[in-house]
């Protein structure tokens, strides 16, 4: 990339080059700013290229409010998000990146070549184009916020330069890796990530940081994440996977439903619906959280009137016939109905059970598999600490925040990658 923050002080200095932190130092460029990005590790963007199997869920093709949870100002999430409205985004990447794009049935968006490699470069390019430096292999420990009286020049406004700030004792902060690198800039943005997936350089550092600064955290916890059984039983069941609608309740309340892809485990239960929903049993607190699943979900026949029709077929012979006959069994086996037992011969409690056991079955969670595989984090900062115009943090001035860092989450199906571009942009142009 470009070494033009390479001499003198930068603009801006941006922790993480990932997909926040990408689009961060590029909008940032573009403007105008001498950034130099900083990255963990030696190649950037690990999250990017493992992402959606090697193929990179870019965006989904549709996005609402309830696509994405916080711990705080849903009115503040709003604005946020309406700042770069999804086609824009798609644009960007087909537009600016020239990088084709398809939508699959299942509504979300993947480079056409099916390589996140490609997505990786596409934002690379354009980060090098746009003039920022990068430089891999410096883990940011340490950010600390200075005062520096100074006399600051006006620069005249270009096409790519708006503007640019003057004036005496600017906010300036010190940022030092383990390296040795020690640089400082009127500005910092930080997009080093959350938790998950650490082997892609996410261990929660910056989180550390942000705390120092003066920021609060609201808890963190894993998230879309494949959650482990209870009962052992039901890990006998691998490698079985159906549709399903879970429901989350919590003392009675509903929480939230939702109907998917449903995949039993060696350790529990995963697959797309189960992804969604575990931030309610995994987030502190989520011990009283009940899942309940509708086995086949919205595609369900009526079960009470199929175990009502007359004749002499067994009840497990009507079971098996739409469901995976492992379990099938297993629903028989939690209901008390013997194997045999017709359905004109069912006892009304045997039936009622069945029933439930059918369409509101208890799937006791003993926990998650944990940051290791999840695949977001959820906490992190408020959005009440940072302006939603620039993402600028309201506790130390200079510093902006985007990204997993802030407490926002997303469902399974490109929604948080949209949400790092989204934020990403916005504190690169602030």
């Amino acid at each position: 990339m470009s070494a033009s923050a390479a001499h003198g002080t930068p603009d801006a200095v941006v922790v993480g080059a990932g997909a926040a932190g990408l689009l961060a130092a590029t909008f940032a460029a573009r403007g105008g700013a001498r950034v130099l990005l900083l990255e963990t590790r030696p190649v950037p963007g690990a999250k990017i290229r493992v992402s959606g199997g090697g193929r990179c869920n870019v965006l989904p093709s549709r996005v609402s409010l309830e696509d994405f949870h916080t711990g705080g100002s849903v009115h503040l999430l709003r604005n946020v998000l309406l700042s770069w409205p999804l086609e824009r985004v798609r644009g960007f990447f087909e537009e600016d990146l020239s990088l084709p794009l398809k939508v699959e049935p299942t509504g979300k968006i993947f480079p056409a070549s099916d390589r996140s490699r490609d997505v990786l470069q596409a934002l690379l390019d354009e980060c090098g184009r746009a003039g920022a430096t990068l430089r891999g292999g410096q883990r940011v420990t340490r950010v600390e916020r200075i005062e520096r009286i100074e006399r600051v020049e006006r620069v005249e406004p270009t096409e790519r330069n708006e503007r640019v700030e003057s004036g005496a004792g600017r906010p300036r902060f010190r940022v030092e890796t383990a390296a040795g690198l020690a640089v400082e800039a009127p500005r910092v943005v930080l997009a080093t990530g959350g938790l998950s997936l650490p082997r892609t350089g996410s261990d929660g550092g910056g989180l550390a940081i942000v705390r120092a600064l003066g920021h609060s955290v609201r808890d963190t916890y894993p998230a879309l994440v494949p959650l482990m059984a209870q009962d052992p039983a039901w890990r006998e069941l691998a490698g079985i996977s159906l549709r399903a609608r879970l429901r989350a309740l919590e003392g009675g309340r509903v929480l939230e439903e939702r109907d998917g892809d449903f995949l039993f485990t060696h350790k529990g239960f995963s697959g797309p619906v189960v992804l969604d929903m575990s931030r309610h049993v995994a987030r502190p607190g989520g011990d009283r959280v009940k899942l309940l699943a509708a086995w086949l979900g919205g595609g369900a026949p009526d079960w009470d009137a199929l175990l009502r029709e007359p004749g002499k077929r067994a009840a497990a012979t009507v079971l098996r016939a739409r469901l995976p006959r492992r379990l099938a069994d297993r629903l028989l086996g939690l209901s008390g109905v013997p194997e045999g037992r017709g359905t004109s011969e069912l006892r009304r409690v045997e039936r009622a059970r069945l029933v439930e056991a059918l369409t509101a079955c208890p799937l006791g969670v003993s926990g998650n598999e944990g940051y290791a595989v999840a695949e977001a984090t959820a906490g992190g900062v408020p959005l009440e600490e940072v302006d939603p115009r620039t993402l600028e943090s309201r506790v130390a001035p200079g510093l902006h925040l985007c990204g997993e860092m802030l407490d926002v989450v997303g469902r399974i199906g490109g929604y948080n990658f949209l949400w790092a571009w989204v934020t990403g942009r916005r504190a690169g142009e602030g």
